[in-house]
């Protein structure tokens, strides 16, 4: 039998594997599932991107291997976008480059970084690639807990007490809007996240997926707060915010030197994204309008559903990003009962139990459930009336 690396054997899939076996139970029943479980959009990329990859592949038909860094048009339109959003000025020849999405750009930014026996300071409930990217460089991850009562928002007291006991914590990530739990960073806690990473010398990493996904009140980027880039980055993509998760395309912005290191390591992963796939990007970042048709779209179901939660008494945050994350006691409980709650229609709901979202053993991660709300609207209705049927 051929093992895997022990690396790998670190990321078990049982929690995944339980729940795809309900599912596949109730599949065999006849069930129609309506999913909110894996946050992939199922809402129609932007026409404009469709139309700039079009007349992408016409133009760069003989254009051989693409730019590990990204086409200079793409990096300026970046950088214009980011001026224009966050009013942060970013040199496109050197404080910005190209990657495929924000997936692997996370999963591969330790290994510019870290050697082995280095620490990275990561949330303990989050995106999965914080922690993989990490094991897989030989670094070793740390967390900083995300609770209900700090409204699973960063503790700075906490987090200067682990930079504090241990000196060999070379990079810390942070998440705003925060996936799954949805809640927002506000000024103040980025400016004393950087005074931190600055005093102990820390690359402070952001990562910005959601930023456009917001009900009121705009979020905020990392390099807002600061002058001095020098330890700062961010990510950002256009998975969610063109509906462009097939595109796997985005950047990561920041400090000249970062950026410079970064760019080095790109060079030995992959040859860089399809100029394509960048003149379909280049013409998403500059249009506004289908974001803004974006959010209305998430903020109807969001209010459907978290009317349906409210009226079951059901407590649940939905600052911003596409989800919302709701108390639930027993999280794999609660999900599989949901995959078979209407029993006499056979409708189903899929949801991610929080215990899949623990990227270290959090118990308290398991009392909470995330919804993406990415169901077509008359699905999310169906499965507010179900919610608000069965748990009312």
């Amino acid at each position: 039998m051929i093992e895997s690396s022990e690396r790998l054997k670190r990321f078990s899939t049982y929690a995944f594997a339980e729940v795809d076996k309900a599912k596949e139970a109730a599949a065999q029943k006849g069930f129609r599932i309506i999913d909110f479980g894996v946050g992939d959009p199922t809402d129609p990329l932007y026409e404009g991107a469709i139309k700039g990859l079009q007349q992408g592949a016409e133009k760069h038909a003989r254009s051989g291997y693409p730019s590990y860094i990204g086409m200079k048009e793409f990096r300026t339109a970046a950088s214009e976008w980011l001026e224009r959003r966050f009013q942060v000025s970013v040199d496109p020849e050197t404080q910005i480059t190209a990657t495929a999405g924000a997936k692997e750009a996370i999963f591969h930014f330790p290994f510019a970084f870290i050697n082995p026996g280095d620490a990275v300071l990561m949330p303990s409930i989050g995106y999965p690639p914080y922690k993989a990217g990490t094991v897989f460089a030989g670094g070793i991850p740390v967390y900083y807990d995300l609770r209900e009562e700090n409204n699973f928002l960063p503790d700075v007291h906490e987090i200067e007490q682990l930079l504090e006991a241990n000196k060999n914590i070379q990079l810390m990530w942070i998440n705003s809007p925060h996936n799954p739990t949805t809640v927002v960073a506000k000024k103040k806690l980025f400016e004393e996240l950087i005074e931190l990473a600055q005093k102990h010398n820390v690359i402070m990493a952001s990562d910005e997926a959601y930023t456009e996904m917001y009900l009121h009140e705009k979020p905020h980027s990392l390099l807002e707060f600061s002058d001095d880039w020098s330890n700062l980055v961010i990510f950002h993509s256009l998975s969610k915010r063109s509906n462009a998760t097939g595109l796997r395309i985005g950047f990561a912005a920041g400090g000249a030197d970062i950026i410079r290191h970064y760019r080095t390591l790109r060079t030995q992963i992959d040859s860089g994204v399809a100029n394509a796939i960048q003149e379909a990007a280049i013409a998403a970042w500059k249009d506004e309008q289908h974001v803004e048709s974006m959010r209305q779209m998430y903020n109807k179901r969001r209010d459907v559903m978290t009317a349906a939660l409210k009226a079951a008494g059901m407590k649940y945050w939905a600052e911003a990003a596409f989800y919302l994350w709701v108390k639930v006691g027993d999280s794999m409980g609660f999900a599989k009962k949901l995959l078979q709650l209407d029993a006499k229609n056979k409708v189903g709901i899929n949801v991610t139990p929080g215990k899949m979202l623990a990227l270290t053993d959090t118990a308290y991660a398991d009392a909470y459930a995330r919804f993406a709300l990415v169901p077509s609207l008359d699905d999310t209705k169906q499965a507010a009336e179900l919610i608000r049927e069965h748990f009312s």
